[in-house]
């Protein structure tokens, strides 16, 4: 296993978790998450609740088994302090399925603790989609953090 980053602001660690879930890198994706099993959390859409690492990879594991993820990210809101920086953004996923592609959208909160290590994710927290108006991207969408 490579040695995980120290990621310098929130936002930077956040840019490296859509990085590693647009090409279903689940090393990666692992690396982004703070050590300690009883502080991280993760919900994905219409999910139960997983706590610690052994579930939140297994989750990701299987999310991957496909690839990548074509997401989009927009609409960020920013609440930080010196320690603990929450990210309220809106994900828009391209998802197969047997009458085309469709563009879902999820209202998503990450947050993040500063620990020795750099900035790194404790929780993520993606509501159930809902399909979006029009036609999805005609190409895998680039991560916008903006």
């Amino acid at each position: 296993m490579r040695t995980a980053p120290v990621f310098a602001t929130a936002e930077a660690a956040e840019e490296a978790f859509y990085d590693a879930m647009q090409r279903g890198d689940l090393d990666a994706m692992m690396a982004l998450w703070a050590d300690d099993d009883e502080e991280v959390v993760c919900v994905h859409p219409s999910g139960e609740r997983l706590a610690g690492l052994p579930a939140i990879r297994a989750s990701f594991e299987a999310i991957f088994a496909g690839g990548g993820v074509r997401v989009q990210c927009a609409d960020l809101h920013v609440h930080a302090g010196g320690l603990l920086a929450v990210h309220a953004l809106l994900e828009r996923i391209v998802v197969d399925t047997p009458g085309g592609p469709r563009l879902v959208q999820c209202a998503v909160t990450n947050a993040w603790a500063k620990t020795a290590r750099g900035w790194r994710m404790v929780l993520h927290h993606a509501s159930p989609p809902r399909e979006v108006e029009g036609e999805p991207p005609p190409r895998p969408a680039q991560v916008l953090l903006h």
